[in-house]
């Protein structure tokens, strides 16, 4: 179940711009056109989103430097320990040190691509709202305001 919001963005403005300027460009090439709409929409339901990544990864780490250490050097149980470290801190603080580079990779938040989702659904029923001779970009640039505020 995703946890949107639970970590706040601590990464650096470039960085988060360069992503929500790539959400609203996906929304400006889906505005208008349902079929575009419905396959982002299957594309949302597969994006991995930042929390699940850091959740899922400290377990394959944390399993993998246990057995590593057992069978080949121990003092590989450094990096599991240096990882469940790592842990305690996105629970306490709700910020992980993987997290800058992640965003770096463009790898976004729960709550970044819910907002896609809900953006989306709102050009959807515009669809049928909506006179077709008036401007995809403004409704898609409206869509991503009224769901960021």
């Amino acid at each position: 179940m995703a946890r949107i919001g639970r970590i706040p963005s601590d990464t650096l403005r470039d960085v988060d711009r360069r992503i929500e300027e790539a959400t609203g460009a996906q929304l400006r090439r889906c505005a208008g056109s349902r079929r575009r709409i419905e396959r982002r929409l299957r594309e949302l339901d597969e994006e991995v989103e930042l929390e699940s990544l850091l959740d899922h990864n400290a377990s394959v780490i944390a399993s993998l430097g246990v057995m590593v250490g057992a069978l080949v050097n121990r003092r590989l149980p450094s990096v599991p320990v240096s990882w469940t470290a790592s842990l305690v801190q996105l629970a306490a603080r709700g910020w992980s040190p993987l997290e800058p580079l992640l965003r770096r990779l463009g790898i976004r938040t729960a709550r970044e691509i819910e907002i896609e989702r809900v953006a989306l659904g709102i050009l959807r029923d515009d669809l049928d709202r909506l006179p077709a001779s008036l401007g995809s970009r403004r409704f898609s640039d409206n869509a991503i305001r009224i769901v960021h505020h």
